[in-house]
């Protein structure tokens, strides 16, 4: 079957704006800044290095400008002249701006010059393959640290994105299965659990709302007005619950109103003027029989005298 060309401009189309919202719902990548602690030679040689290998990583942005992550390097020398001692100690730290540490690597290197004569300077060959040790030790034993940080970060990204998404679609428990599993690791950690707080806020608002609902459409309008009372005030659903609750007043006070108003009288019918004609009847039949026995014993006591 041939596809008609309308039906490919709109699955095209559709592609197309598919693949535009795409890189909006994902999680932006982490701006790095790498940089000397102490400004040597050997440290901008493990700054290049490291920048380098995460200028080849999509999720990475090397930058100064507005980082989200350092990564600092020191390399501290403690030759040793006197003593015919090379030692250099390397370390990295990664860490965000405001201070968070994700991670630390360190590393260090010894060397002896044995063939030293008092008072000549050290082995300049000895010096430089120390410094080319720790150099490599730092970029190689940095590369996983690093890597695997960026993953988490990325992941916790995605984790909180997609959250906030089920909670616009008042998925909140959804969202907050979501977030549960991200540990104090994390920078993210204390914001993570302040957002599950508020879903959990806005679930009891959810329900709150849909139970109210429930009893007003039941008529029980004092018992919604007191469920209502459970939103939150910083609850997206503070406003709808304070609307409900006016108009839950309004209808109470019709209801006692209704129930107090006493009942008004029947309309006369014509069965009801013909019981009413019968009972008549009956009314001067019997006060017709009470003059009789009235007559009867007025003769009685004239007879007796």
């Amino acid at each position: 079957m041939k596809v008609s060309k309308l039906f490919q401009c709109m699955l095209a189309g559709a592609v197309a704006l598919f693949c535009a919202i795409l890189p909006a719902l994902a999680a932006p990548p982490v701006r790095i800044a790498v940089a000397c602690g102490g400004g040597s030679g050997m440290e901008q040689d493990v700054v290049d290095r490291i920048s380098g290998d995460l200028q080849n990583n999509s999720n990475v942005v090397v930058s100064t400008v507005k980082p989200d992550w350092f990564i600092t390097c020191n390399i501290i020398d403690r030759t040793d002249t006197a003593g015919g001692s090379v030692r250099v100690n390397g370390t990295i730290v990664i860490k965000t701006t405001d201070g968070h540490v994700l991670n630390t690597v360190s590393t260090q290197t010894n060397k002896s010059d044995f063939s030293l004569q008092p008072g000549t300077p050290v082995n300049k060959r000895l010096f430089d393959n120390a410094a080319r040790e720790v150099i490599q030790s730092l970029v190689e034993r940095s590369r996983d640290p690093i890597s695997a940080a960026v993953d988490t970060e990325i992941q916790t990204r995605d984790k909180i994105i997609k959250a906030q998404r089920l909670g616009d679609d008042d998925k909140y428990e959804e969202a907050i299965e979501l977030l549960s599993p991200i540990s104090p690791d994390t920078p993210h950690f204390r914001g993570v659990r302040q957002l599950m707080a508020e879903f959990r806020m806005e679930l009891d608002a959810l329900y709150c709302v849909r139970d109210a609902q429930k009893l007003a459409a039941a008529g029980k309008y004092s018992q919604a007005i007191t469920t209502l009372k459970g939103v939150d005030a910083k609850s997206k659903r503070s406003a709808l619950a304070k609307e409900l609750s006016s108009k839950y007043r309004a209808a109470l006070a019709r209801q006692t109103a209704r129930r107090s108003k006493p009942a008004a009288a029947k309309p006369v019918t014509s069965s009801n003027t013909a019981q009413l004609q019968a009972l008549d009847a009956q009314k001067k039949a019997l006060e017709a029989q009470k003059k009789a026995v009235e007559a009867q014993e007025q003769a009685l006591r004239q007879k007796g005298k």
